[in-house]
């Protein structure tokens, strides 16, 4: 684990965190007074980035002062639990926001076009401090994978894309005014950029949960297992089964094998070797441990054993 790297990564969280509180009040007020649907958004958006930026700065930061303890396979659970959250958090927010769009284009009501414009020239910067804080992110996640960082640079991308949306809407809602249909500017945008969200944090979402669910690995991972063991067939004795599991970016693979009693120690620790650098190869980010089990009864009298394949 790179300290340096995961400083940065909770260093810019931090950042955007203390922005998003400067931007709350100023925010809510042009929402309120403006009567945009398009603004309200930004409003429960603005209250669930703040909490799930402050949740993540939190897990980074305790990872980087190693003051969590007791997880077996690392840190990366943690941070894939924390993802998880801000994604829900993320994703009940928008649905509530499209059913007051909903609403919005049953009962329709005119913007206040004074605050509506003020609240597109603040949209304006957003886009541009969102646009920075969505490329310097995906950066940091580049260099060291962390579920969160997958997260911060993707809402990054969904506020950025967000705000130049609500920048957009506000802009023609002001400049057609004088059309009767124009009112439903507002409410169709909100529903736009809440359909697009909702499916860029979907995979994120499925991702997450798969790796709290501890799934056992794919068939082509265990294909690229099945190749390793095969060509060190005549190396171990038995072969007893596989155990995997995933832990944010990385993957742990457990190969339970048993040795005969009559092979030398320095032949069996080649073949383990062997065999676990071959696999780490094979699979990135992983790695491998290699089990032992007793040989039967019967190796014990100098009996051939089968193979398990």
């Amino acid at each position: 684990m790179n300290r340096d790297v995961l400083h940065q990564q909770e260093k810019s969280i931090f950042i955007n965190m203390v922005l998003a509180l400067i931007w709350c009040l100023p925010n809510l007020l042009l929402a309120v007074l403006s009567r945009s649907l398009l603004l309200l958004n930004e409003v429960p958006d603005n209250l669930r980035f703040i909490f799930t930026n402050f949740l993540s700065w939190r897990i980074l930061r305790s990872i980087r002062k190693d003051r969590l303890r007791g997880y077996d396979y690392g840190t990366d659970k943690l941070q894939t639990f924390g993802s998880f959250i801000c994604s829900v958090a993320y994703i009940t927010t928008l649905l509530l926001v499209s059913a007051f769009a909903i609403r919005r284009l049953i009962i329709t009501k005119p913007l206040n076009e004074t605050f509506a414009l003020v609240g597109a020239l603040f949209q304006l910067a957003v886009v541009v401090e969102s646009s920075w804080f969505w490329f310097r992110n995906k950066k940091l996640a580049s260099k060291q994978y962390s579920p969160i960082m997958e997260v911060q640079w993707r809402s990054n991308r969904a506020d950025a894309l967000g705000s130049l949306a609500v920048f957009t809407g506000l802009t023609l809602s002001f400049l057609l005014r004088p059309y009767p249909w124009a009112v439903y500017i507002d409410p169709v945008l909100t529903l736009v950029i809440v359909s697009y969200t909702i499916a860029s944090f979907t995979p994120v979402l499925v991702s997450n949960v798969n790796d709290m669910l501890d799934k056992t690995l794919q068939e082509e991972l265990q294909l690229k297992i099945d190749r390793t063991l095969a060509s060190h067939f005549d190396g171990y004795e038995g072969f007893h089964g596989v155990r995997s599991r995933r832990a944010g970016g990385r993957v742990f693979i457990e190969v339970a094998l048993s040795f005969s009693p009559v092979q030398q120690v320095s032949m069996v620790s080649r073949t383990v070797e062997s065999m676990r650098k071959s696999i780490q190869n094979d699979i990135p980010e992983s790695e491998v441990r290699i089990v032992f089990i007793p040989c039967s009864i019967n190796n014990s009298i100098g009996l051939p054993e089968v193979k398990n394949e």
